[in-house]
């Protein structure tokens, strides 16, 4: 993996790849919104519903509160402003980004969690990420692995919570949470 300040920027650089839904290299707010309707397609839901309508305010509350700022123009964010952007997010406002990004990851969780058992399962988890982010169902399944610390088959919110946090902010190369997303 190279270099642990390369791992964090790679881990900014492949979630960027990931949010900007139609690849034109700029992140915009429509970006943010689309992964609620990807979501709410991956698993049969109409895109009224009020757990829908809780993902798009949470990613609203992401891009007014930390990505809009961080876009040098009105073109959008580019990977380079997301990436530098991030790394001062987090250094400025922890605290704040956490919260935000938890509370996203609450909304997402609340509709992966198909059978309402509070826990996310490797289908659920498969579905959630390959479906919305692209993200390869054979990476997900060794990164499911990964993230189930306790090793009970499936991911509770602290653990889910856990790997988001270190997705966003570990240097260290060997944070479970690095496989949020898949392998790097």
């Amino acid at each position: 993996m190279g270099s642990t300040t390369g791992v964090l920027e790679q881990k900014m650089r492949r979630s960027f790849a990931m949010l900007d839904i139609d690849g034109d290299g700029h992140l915009v707010q429509s970006d943010m919104l689309a992964l609620a309707d990807r979501l709410a397609a991956a698993f049969g839901m109409s895109e009224d519903t009020a757990k829908i309508n809780r993902l798009r305010s949470s990613l609203s509350q992401l891009w007014t509160k930390d990505f809009s700022a961080m876009a040098a123009d009105s073109s959008g964010l580019n990977c380079t402003e997301y990436v530098a952007g991030m790394r001062k997010a987090v250094d400025n406002d922890q605290q704040g980004v956490l919260e935000r990004l938890s509370e996203m990851i609450a909304a997402w969780m609340d509709i992966a969690d198909t059978d309402g058992n509070g826990l996310i399962d490797e289908e659920e988890y498969i579905t959630m990420y390959s479906k919305t982010l692209g993200a390869s169902r054979e990476d997900l399944k060794v990164a499911f692995a990964r993230l189930d610390l306790d090793g009970n088959g499936t991911l509770d919110r602290e653990e889910i919570h856990r790997a988001a946090i270190e997705y966003c902010s570990s240097d260290d190369p060997q944070a479970p949470g690095n496989w949020l997303f898949g392998g790097l």
